[in-house]
Protein backbone atom coordinates (compact mmCIF):
# COMPACT_ATOMS: atom_id res chain seq x y z
CA UNK A 1 0.00 0.00 0.00
CA UNK A 2 1.42 3.19 -0.70
CA UNK A 3 -1.12 5.71 -1.96
CA UNK A 4 -1.11 8.18 0.23
CA UNK A 5 -5.45 9.11 0.17
CA UNK A 6 -5.40 5.24 0.69
CA UNK A 7 -2.85 5.19 3.34
CA UNK A 8 -5.11 8.28 4.97
CA UNK A 9 -8.44 6.53 4.62
CA UNK A 10 -7.36 3.23 6.47
CA UNK A 11 -5.74 5.59 9.43
CA UNK A 12 -9.06 7.26 9.32
CA UNK A 13 -11.07 4.06 9.29
CA UNK A 14 -9.75 2.45 12.48
CA UNK A 15 -10.46 6.05 14.94
CA UNK A 16 -13.21 5.31 17.33
CA UNK A 17 -14.62 9.00 18.81
CA UNK A 18 -16.28 11.56 16.22
CA UNK A 19 -13.81 14.31 17.98
CA UNK A 20 -10.86 12.66 16.98
CA UNK A 21 -12.01 11.89 13.26
CA UNK A 22 -13.13 15.98 13.47
CA UNK A 23 -9.34 16.79 14.16
CA UNK A 24 -7.82 14.44 11.44
CA UNK A 25 -10.24 15.93 8.98
CA UNK A 26 -9.24 19.28 10.03
CA UNK A 27 -5.67 18.46 9.32
CA UNK A 28 -5.87 15.69 6.51
CA UNK A 29 -4.64 17.85 3.93
CA UNK A 30 -1.31 18.39 5.95
CA UNK A 31 -0.99 15.22 6.75
CA UNK A 32 -1.06 14.59 2.90
CA UNK A 33 1.76 17.45 1.87
CA UNK A 34 3.95 15.91 4.95
CA UNK A 35 3.44 12.25 3.36
CA UNK A 36 3.96 13.16 -0.18
CA UNK A 37 7.11 15.04 1.11
CA UNK A 38 8.61 11.59 2.80
CA UNK A 39 8.03 9.40 0.49
CA UNK A 40 9.30 11.58 -2.52
CA UNK A 41 12.65 11.88 -0.09
CA UNK A 42 12.50 8.45 0.97
CA UNK A 43 12.67 6.76 -2.91
CA UNK A 44 10.79 3.31 -1.73
CA UNK A 45 13.43 3.43 1.03
CA UNK A 46 12.84 2.02 4.78
CA UNK A 47 13.16 5.50 6.36
CA UNK A 48 13.78 5.25 10.45
CA UNK A 49 11.49 8.50 11.41
CA UNK A 50 11.21 9.85 15.29
CA UNK A 51 8.00 12.11 14.79
CA UNK A 52 8.04 14.67 17.54
CA UNK A 53 4.93 15.78 19.14
CA UNK A 54 3.10 12.96 17.52
CA UNK A 55 -0.26 12.54 19.03
CA UNK A 56 -2.80 11.92 17.90
CA UNK A 57 -0.98 9.32 15.85
CA UNK A 58 -1.80 9.59 12.86
CA UNK A 59 1.36 10.71 11.19
CA UNK A 60 2.72 7.79 12.83
CA UNK A 61 0.61 5.36 11.79
CA UNK A 62 0.33 6.59 8.10
CA UNK A 63 4.18 6.17 8.08
CA UNK A 64 4.06 2.42 9.66
CA UNK A 65 1.59 1.46 6.62
CA UNK A 66 4.24 2.78 4.38
CA UNK A 67 6.68 0.41 5.86
CA UNK A 68 9.02 2.99 7.94
CA UNK A 69 10.36 2.07 11.26
CA UNK A 70 8.79 5.06 13.47
CA UNK A 71 9.83 5.93 16.47
CA UNK A 72 7.75 9.12 18.56
CA UNK A 73 7.74 11.75 21.30
CA UNK A 74 5.10 12.35 23.10
CA UNK A 75 4.84 15.45 25.75
CA UNK A 76 3.33 14.76 29.55
CA UNK A 77 0.16 16.43 28.75
CA UNK A 78 -0.41 14.54 25.52
CA UNK A 79 0.99 10.88 26.08
CA UNK A 80 0.87 7.83 23.93
CA UNK A 81 1.69 5.02 25.55
CA UNK A 82 2.93 2.48 23.33
CA UNK A 83 5.90 1.10 21.85
CA UNK A 84 8.72 2.84 20.50
CA UNK A 85 7.21 6.50 21.82
CA UNK A 86 9.16 8.00 24.62
CA UNK A 87 7.47 10.91 26.89
CA UNK A 88 9.43 13.58 27.89
CA UNK A 89 9.74 17.62 28.01
CA UNK A 90 11.61 18.43 24.78
CA UNK A 91 12.71 21.86 26.10
CA UNK A 92 14.41 19.75 29.16
CA UNK A 93 15.00 16.35 28.64
CA UNK A 94 17.86 14.95 26.53
CA UNK A 95 16.36 12.73 23.69
CA UNK A 96 16.64 8.66 24.36
CA UNK A 97 18.77 8.06 21.21
CA UNK A 98 22.03 7.54 19.98
CA UNK A 99 23.94 10.03 17.98
CA UNK A 100 23.35 9.76 14.03
CA UNK A 101 20.34 7.11 14.71
CA UNK A 102 17.23 8.84 12.21
CA UNK A 103 17.00 9.36 8.96
CA UNK A 104 14.36 12.11 8.97
CA UNK A 105 13.03 13.52 12.30
CA UNK A 106 9.39 15.06 12.01
CA UNK A 107 8.69 18.57 13.99
CA UNK A 108 5.07 19.67 12.79
CA UNK A 109 3.41 21.50 14.73
CA UNK A 110 5.01 21.51 17.99
CA UNK A 111 7.97 24.87 17.56
CA UNK A 112 4.80 27.16 18.29
CA UNK A 113 3.79 25.49 21.30
CA UNK A 114 7.26 26.06 23.06
CA UNK A 115 7.28 28.75 25.76
CA UNK A 116 11.37 28.80 25.88
CA UNK A 117 14.02 28.70 23.24
CA UNK A 118 13.63 26.05 20.91
CA UNK A 119 17.23 25.74 20.40
CA UNK A 120 17.81 23.53 22.92
CA UNK A 121 15.65 20.60 20.78
CA UNK A 122 16.80 21.97 17.54
CA UNK A 123 20.18 20.80 18.60
CA UNK A 124 19.19 17.49 20.06
CA UNK A 125 16.95 16.93 16.83
CA UNK A 126 20.54 17.90 14.74
CA UNK A 127 22.41 15.36 16.98
CA UNK A 128 19.83 12.27 16.75
CA UNK A 129 19.69 12.87 12.90
CA UNK A 130 22.05 10.97 10.91
CA UNK A 131 24.83 12.97 8.51
CA UNK A 132 22.92 13.69 5.28
CA UNK A 133 19.36 13.10 7.53
CA UNK A 134 16.45 15.79 7.54
CA UNK A 135 14.26 17.61 9.28
CA UNK A 136 10.63 18.27 8.45
CA UNK A 137 8.85 21.33 10.22
CA UNK A 138 5.37 22.42 9.67
CA UNK A 139 3.74 25.72 11.32
CA UNK A 140 1.26 28.34 11.36
CA UNK A 141 2.53 31.41 9.43
CA UNK A 142 1.72 34.58 11.82
CA UNK A 143 1.62 36.37 8.73
CA UNK A 144 -1.05 34.69 7.34
CA UNK A 145 -4.12 36.57 5.79
CA UNK A 146 -6.54 35.82 9.16
CA UNK A 147 -3.93 37.55 10.86
CA UNK A 148 -3.18 40.57 8.93
CA UNK A 149 -7.29 41.34 9.37
CA UNK A 150 -7.34 40.90 13.01
CA UNK A 151 -4.72 43.47 13.46
CA UNK A 152 -6.31 45.75 10.91
CA UNK A 153 -9.58 45.41 12.84
CA UNK A 154 -7.77 46.04 16.31
CA UNK A 155 -8.14 42.55 17.55
CA UNK A 156 -4.97 40.63 19.26
CA UNK A 157 -3.37 37.50 17.38
CA UNK A 158 -2.10 36.29 20.60
CA UNK A 159 -4.57 33.08 22.56
CA UNK A 160 -7.36 34.71 24.75
CA UNK A 161 -6.53 36.61 28.00
CA UNK A 162 -9.03 34.92 29.94
CA UNK A 163 -6.69 31.88 30.16
CA UNK A 164 -5.04 33.56 32.80
CA UNK A 165 -8.49 33.53 34.86
CA UNK A 166 -8.37 29.88 34.55
CA UNK A 167 -7.52 27.52 37.42
CA UNK A 168 -8.14 30.00 39.93
CA UNK A 169 -5.65 32.73 37.73
CA UNK A 170 -2.47 30.21 37.79
CA UNK A 171 -3.80 29.95 33.82
CA UNK A 172 -4.43 27.00 31.60
CA UNK A 173 -1.62 24.13 30.53
CA UNK A 174 1.01 26.50 28.40
CA UNK A 175 1.56 23.60 26.71
CA UNK A 176 -2.17 23.99 24.78
CA UNK A 177 -1.86 27.12 23.51
CA UNK A 178 0.47 28.69 20.91
CA UNK A 179 3.26 30.99 22.50
CA UNK A 180 5.11 32.17 19.42
CA UNK A 181 4.44 31.84 15.93
CA UNK A 182 6.77 32.89 13.28
CA UNK A 183 7.58 34.35 10.31
CA UNK A 184 9.59 31.99 7.28
CA UNK A 185 12.25 34.01 7.58
CA UNK A 186 12.61 33.53 11.63
CA UNK A 187 12.23 29.82 10.90
CA UNK A 188 14.93 29.62 8.31
CA UNK A 189 17.11 32.04 11.03
CA UNK A 190 16.73 28.96 13.72
CA UNK A 191 17.81 26.26 11.84
CA UNK A 192 20.95 27.72 10.19
CA UNK A 193 21.61 28.82 13.49
CA UNK A 194 21.62 25.41 15.08
CA UNK A 195 23.82 24.09 11.97
CA UNK A 196 21.12 22.90 9.34
CA UNK A 197 21.01 23.29 5.76
CA UNK A 198 17.96 24.74 4.06
CA UNK A 199 16.77 22.44 1.40
CA UNK A 200 13.32 23.81 1.02
CA UNK A 201 11.55 26.26 2.31
CA UNK A 202 7.44 27.51 1.59
CA UNK A 203 3.94 28.61 2.26
CA UNK A 204 1.15 26.55 2.00
CA UNK A 205 -2.38 26.19 2.61
CA UNK A 206 -3.34 23.63 5.04
CA UNK A 207 -6.84 24.76 5.91
CA UNK A 208 -9.62 25.03 2.68
CA UNK A 209 -13.22 25.78 2.67
CA UNK A 210 -13.74 22.36 1.33
CA UNK A 211 -12.57 19.82 3.65
CA UNK A 212 -14.77 17.48 5.50
CA UNK A 213 -16.79 18.93 8.68
CA UNK A 214 -19.36 17.54 11.29
CA UNK A 215 -21.71 20.30 10.52
CA UNK A 216 -21.40 22.17 7.88
CA UNK A 217 -20.43 25.98 7.49
CA UNK A 218 -23.24 28.50 7.12
CA UNK A 219 -23.35 30.04 3.23
CA UNK A 220 -21.51 33.54 4.42
CA UNK A 221 -18.98 31.99 6.33
CA UNK A 222 -18.28 29.40 3.82
CA UNK A 223 -18.12 32.43 1.36
CA UNK A 224 -15.97 33.99 3.71
CA UNK A 225 -13.27 30.99 3.78
CA UNK A 226 -13.11 30.91 -0.25
CA UNK A 227 -12.53 34.16 -0.76
CA UNK A 228 -9.88 33.76 2.00
CA UNK A 229 -8.52 30.88 0.20
CA UNK A 230 -8.55 32.69 -3.02
CA UNK A 231 -6.41 35.24 -1.60
CA UNK A 232 -3.92 33.19 -0.26
CA UNK A 233 -4.04 30.70 -3.56
CA UNK A 234 -2.28 34.05 -4.95
CA UNK A 235 -0.28 35.44 -2.46
CA UNK A 236 1.59 32.71 -1.00
CA UNK A 237 2.73 34.95 2.04
CA UNK A 238 -0.89 34.97 2.83
CA UNK A 239 -1.00 31.18 3.27
CA UNK A 240 -1.63 29.74 6.76
CA UNK A 241 1.04 27.41 6.94
CA UNK A 242 5.41 27.25 6.98
CA UNK A 243 6.75 24.25 5.93
CA UNK A 244 11.06 23.59 5.73
CA UNK A 245 13.14 20.98 5.04
CA UNK A 246 16.32 21.05 6.47
CA UNK A 247 19.63 18.85 5.97
CA UNK A 248 22.56 18.12 8.29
Amino acid sequence: MNNIRHILQSVENVIHTQEERSYFWTHEIRYRFILEHIKAIAKGKKLTILDIGCFPYHIGKALELLGHEVYGISSYHEPIRQKNIAILNIEKDKFPYANNFFDMVLFNEVIEHLPQSPVVPLKEIHRVTKKDGYIMITTPNITRSINRAKLLLGKTIMFPIDVYFEEDGKGNNIYHRHNREYTLYELKTLLTETSWKIEEKSYFISYTPFRKRTIPDPWFLFLGKLINYLLMCVAPSLRDTLFILGKK
